[in-house]
Order: structure tokens, then sequence, then C-alpha cells
């Protein structure tokens, strides 16, 4: 009898708590609009030579949503991997969980994981959507800076569940498919 691996993944909160504050020192404390000669310089500066316009932003306060936006596109990758690398330090995964799992639903499952990925990508570096005139219940995020605030924490922590989510579905799950399969074959 196997005994059931007790599964375990460790939260660094500090470091979240410490990643996420600047989103909300940025859009609390910078004004809605670039109106000093100081502000119209780093707006022309993320322009010009960050990311610019992209993600998600609001047109209620067009200048501090863009140093958000560019806040996430330029820091989240980094973040996320060392978040990634603090979780992997004590991660602890019950190989048992994937037992139903094949190489046909890996395959759907891989689809969709690689479509979420563009999907990020493609929204935090490419694509553009103003909360701030968006139909109904995504306005609400941005009319007010402290709820858009909470939608920026959220998206740079989807970057920080990311990690995982791609480190289980692209490198462990298949490690358990072709071992599995080695087995069956020996």
């Amino acid at each position: 009898m196997r005994v059931k691996t007790k599964q375990v993944i460790p939260i660094p909160y500090y470091f979240i708590v410490l990643t996420l504050m600047p989103l909300y020192f940025i859009v609390l404390l910078l004004p809605a609009q670039a109106d000093t000669y100081a502000f119209v310089e780093f707006n022309n500066f993320l322009d010009d030579y960050l990311l610019g316009q992209v993600g998600f932003w609001s047109s209620n306060f067009p200048f501090s949503s863009k140093v958000a936006t560019n806040y996430i596109g330029v820091f989240g990758p980094l973040f996320a991997f060392v978040f990634f690398i603090k979780v992997y330090k004590g991660l602890v995964m019950d190989p048992d969980q994937y037992k139903n799992h094949t190489a046909f639903k890996y395959f759907f499952a891989a689809l969709g994981m690689i479509g979420l990925v563009l999907f990020l990508i493609y929204i935090n570096y490419i694509g553009s959507v103003d909360l701030g005139s968006h139909a109904r219940k995504w306005r609400f995020f941005g009319s007010n800076v402290f709820t858009y605030a909470l939608f920026s924490s959220g998206m740079l922590l989807i970057l920080y569940g990311m990690t995982l989510f791609c480190y289980s579905g692209f490198f462990y799950l298949p490690r358990i498919l072709v071992r599995r399969w080695r087995n069956k074959r020996a």
C-alpha cells in the first residue's frame, strides 16, 4: 500500500505583499493625468522606451494606470520567476493526483494552457483594454483608483500563478506521463 504524499505549496506572502505595494502607491499617489513637466516626460518615456499604453488601463486616470500596466509588464515576469524559485524550494506535489491523466487529455490541457499564456502575453504586452469606458461589470474596476489597484494586483498575481501552472503542466506532468509510459513498456 502506497502512502499518500502530502502536497505542499509554500506561498511567500511577504514577497507578494512587497511586490504588490508599489501598484497601490502608483495608483493612489500618482496624479490621474500627467500634469507637470516631470510627469509629462515620464509619460513620454513610457511611450517611447517602455510598453506605452498596454494591458488593462483606465481612461479615468490614464497616467497612473499606464504606469501601473508598465510596472506589471516590466517587473511582472521577473517577480514571477523569483516567486516560482521561492515556491519551488519547498514544493511537494503528489504524483498520484495525475493517475487518471492520459496523453490525450494532457494534449488538450496543454493546448488550453498555451492559449492562456498567449492571452496573458497579448494583454500585457500588445493589447489594450480601457476599463474606464468598458461596458458594465468591467467599468467598476476602471472607475475608482482603489478598485483599479485591486484589479491590477490580480493581474500580477495571475502571472505568479501562471509560473506554477506552467511548471506543473509543461514539466512535472509530462515527466510523470513519460515515466508511466516507460513503465508500461518495460
